[in-house]
């Protein structure tokens, strides 16, 4: 047996994230086979990830499975999966929002769709949610746009714009809007001694929302910024939210912890511009295992959307307008990410009408990536 094993792979970023994109016939189908595939694939658990192909940050140790439709409404299935740095996970939970901007690209590129011109829309099934979203990719001479005008807060530069259509993506994880039924609740948060307000909205990635106050930050905190403590309470507001959604003991990512504040003047992450309050409707940071997020999750964007237009909701009472449908800004570290989002009131509840948003996207990478055969 050859001591190493070849597999053909592309590196792609998607918006601000980075990810392994693989033909899902590329990885062994016994789900136990395929976690220590990619663990060994990526040079995990090492925080790192020195012998593989991870980043050694949560937003580059992201792998993408592409594979044909599995169902007659959508064009390619797509599998994202989480892969943990220092610890042996590999987590099928979410679906990443910048990455799915780059499965449309990716399924042109690869021949899994056809391109039209001008723009080429790619109906993507997302196997983690059971959803299918869209993606409008810019084609001309028959490949995707990657040059053009199109800036996003936290990627240098500027290329062609990449659009998503989350509007079909309610309920992915729990099967409701709201999960609880309810815009707001209480959890009990057992290091502050108390219980807070928090809301859980269900549409592109499962979030969990508080005010960053009832940690005692005040939401423009920058990676870094926030103590053991802070990102302990973070984490029991986790597991009371994935509690109350009757979600599995062993989920580690969701709900999205995301913390949110009024709008207010803070320095953008990892550069000299100075985020405006006039600019942003509300800030908001997501917290994870190994800190903030340095820039904002796609799909968590579009549920910070949604939710900052549900009356009721810790969002929408930090935001600085409640007027819909509209264009929401989020205000995160690197910046400001703009997401449209048009929800309505009905007799049977809160309703998704549309949500979407745009990314850039570029292929950094084709080859053969190695994995020792005696990790596997």
């Amino acid at each position: 047996m050859s001591q190493q094993i070849a597999v053909r792979c592309t590196l792609m970023r998607g918006g601000t994230s980075k990810a392994v994109f693989l033909n899902e016939n590329q990885v062994p189908r016994d789900l136990k086979a395929r976690e220590r595939f990619l663990l060994a694939l990526f040079g995990s658990p090492d925080k790192r990830q020195i012998d593989g192909l991870g980043g050694a940050d949560p937003l580059t140790s992201k792998c993408a499975l592409v594979a044909p439709p599995s169902r007659p409404d959508a064009d390619i299935d797509y599998t994202f999966a989480q892969i943990g740095i220092d610890e042996p996970i590999v987590s099928y939970e979410i679906v990443c929002g910048n990455i799915s901007s780059a499965t449309g690209v990716y399924a042109i590129e690869e021949g899994f769709v056809r391109p039209q011109e001008p723009v080429t829309t790619v109906r993507v099934h997302n196997t983690n949610t059971g959803k299918v979203l869209r993606v409008m990719v810019q084609v001309r001479d028959g490949r995707p746009l990657v040059e053009g005008d199109f800036a996003i807060d936290g990627v240098p530069g500027t290329g062609a714009e990449v659009a998503l259509d989350y509007s079909d993506t309610t309920g992915g994880a729990t099967g409701k809007l709201l999960p609880t039924g309810r815009a707001r609740d209480a959890v009990h948060v057992p290091s502050l001694g108390r219980a807070i307000a928090v809301s859980i909205v269900d549409v592109g990635t499962l979030c969990v929302f508080f005010r960053a106050t009832d940690l005692g930050l005040t939401g423009i905190e920058l990676p870094g910024q926030i103590g053991d403590a802070q990102l302990q309470g973070a984490a029991e507001i986790r597991q009371a939210a994935a509690s109350l959604c009757g979600l599995p003991d062993d989920n580690v990512f969701t709900p999205f912890q995301i913390m949110v504040g009024l709008p207010a003047d803070y320095p953008g992450y990892g550069d000299a511009r100075m985020i405006r309050a006039a600019e942003i409707d509300f800030v908001a940071r997501m917290i994870g295992q190994r800190g903030m997020h340095k820039a904002f999750p796609g799909g968590g964007s579009t549920c910070a959307s949604v939710a900052a237009q549900i009356e009721g909701t810790v969002v929408h009472a930090c935001s600085s307008s409640h007027e819909g449908p509209r264009r929401v800004r989020i205000g995160h570290p690197s910046g400001v990410l703009p997401v449209y989002g048009h929800v309505e009131s009905t007799a049977a509840g809160w309703e998704v009408r549309a949500v979407h948003f745009s990314r850039t996207v570029r292929r950094l990478m084709d080859g053969h990536a190695y994995v020792s055969s005696r990790l596997l």
